[in-house]
């Protein structure tokens, strides 16, 4: 099968630091080249580009540059044009207004599409061929935040929080002490370590040394590659039960979730009745390119065969990103 992906990033492709849809996208694409299907990219311009990537120019529609090369199209943004080539479309972030989607549009966990009013999804998976070994009996007194801590529904205040509370330091990958812009802030509790944007094996040796993943998001995470990097490096989660994370933390022994701030810190002062080797099967296991590869086969499929996804237009009435609280 020939496969085009759509990817619109402007940043480098493969991702060196951070980027998790473009990570999942190279691992997806990674996975159906080992299984025999050609595949090609249609991005943006960036010195950073896989060879024979077709350049995306926004004054051409997008029938005049997909050409007639692929079988199928994945766009991995929200379309909802006329295309003459079959396509899905993968949506990885949540609705910020109200909006309609296409009948062909994949969601990334189930409750991620059930809050968009649809059933179709796949479970974002990584090629751990590209990853560290796992880490099972750390020595450090921290834990992680990974995720952009200037985002507030990631909620690094609230992970800092628990970390001081249950007497562990805290080392965010993913923000600075002095953020300017957007949501700025200058952070000065220096019981938290600032690795900045950290990629590759910096990220990967803080992660597996780290006790524990704290994730004690205020939005419905679609899906959460932090989650899943940390499991497979052998770190269990301590986070809220919003969004995907039932779906990914579905035993005991691989992480704790609730809305209250008082039963994660119990949580993280119990950490060692987490079993870190469950916490690197279940994410090796599960949450693999190979999987993901295969469950968006039978999508491509249904959509070559006449198919649509979704019976209805997948929608949201509002926005997607407001707060939700914890205790």
């Amino acid at each position: 099968m020939k496969i085009l992906h759509v990817l619109l990033c402007r940043g480098p492709f493969p991702a060196f630091k951070y980027g998790g849809t473009e990570r999942v996208v190279w691992s997806l694409a990674s996975a159906q080249k080992k299984q025999g299907h050609d595949v090609k990219f249609l991005m943006r311009p960036h010195e950073v580009r896989p060879e024979g990537t077709l350049l995306y120019n926004k004054k051409k529609s997008f029938n005049e540059q997909i050409t007639d090369w692929p079988d199928i199209v994945h766009f991995h943004c929200a379309y909802n044009g006329e295309l003459n080539k079959p396509f899905v479309c993968t949506e990885h972030a949540n609705a910020d207004e109200k909006k309609q989607y296409h009948r062909n549009t994949i969601f990334i966990s189930q409750r991620h599409a059930h809050n968009h009013h649809s059933n179709c999804y796949v479970f974002n998976g990584l090629d751990w061929d590209e990853y560290a070994k796992p880490n099972f009996n750390p020595k450090s007194n921290f834990v992680h935040f990974l995720g952009k801590a200037t985002e507030p529904h990631k909620n690094l205040k609230g992970a800092a929080y628990v970390a001081k509370k249950a007497g562990y330091k805290l080392s965010v990958l993913g923000g600075k002490r002095l953020e300017i812009g957007k949501n700025g802030y200058c952070n000065l509790d220096f019981n938290i370590q600032f690795n900045g944007m950290v990629g590759g094996d910096a990220k990967f040796n803080i992660i597996r040394q780290s006790n524990a993943l704290l994730f004690p998001v205020r939005w419905h995470e679609p899906f959460g590659l932090a989650i899943t990097e940390s499991l497979f490096l052998g770190s269990p989660v301590i986070g809220t039960a919003y969004g995907s994370l039932p779906e990914i933390i579905t035993e005991p022994e691989i992480g704790f979730l609730s809305n209250n701030y008082n039963e994660m810190i119990n949580a993280l002062n119990h950490v060692g009745d987490f079993n870190r080797q469950t916490c690197h099967q279940i994410a090796r296991d599960l949450f693999n390119a190979d999987i993901m590869a295969n469950q968006y086969q039978l999508q491509y499929e249904k959509v070559l065969n006449g198919q649509t996804l979704n019976e209805n237009q997948p929608y949201s009435l509002n926005t997607l990103i407001k707060l939700l609280p914890i205790t």
